[in-house]
């Protein structure tokens, strides 16, 4: 869903028929239900925080960084999942 659906909604609301309207409800309700929860760590937090920073200060890292970086972090959630 791109950042524009959800003004597009807005904006066809008045027009579209009740049924249409429960239909988005339903929709949404539902992907929240099915979506779970995630309880982040410390450490998973604070690593949000500092891409954050380092997004909003520009640095970023090489594609082989970031593959290394992205395989380590999908491994830790691979095992805490499974444990």
């Amino acid at each position: 869903m791109s950042s524009t659906t959800p003004d597009r909604i807005v904006e066809l609301w008045p027009s579209l028929s009740e049924d249409a309207r429960q239909k988005i409800v339903d929709m949404a309700e539902s992907s929240i239900v099915n979506a779970g929860t995630y309880d982040f760590t410390a450490e998973e937090l604070a690593g949000i925080e500092r891409g954050r920073e380092d997004f909003q200060n520009g640095r970023t890292s090489s594609l082989p960084e970031y593959r290394s970086d992205m395989d380590a972090f999908f491994k830790r959630l691979t095992t805490k999942s499974s444990a």
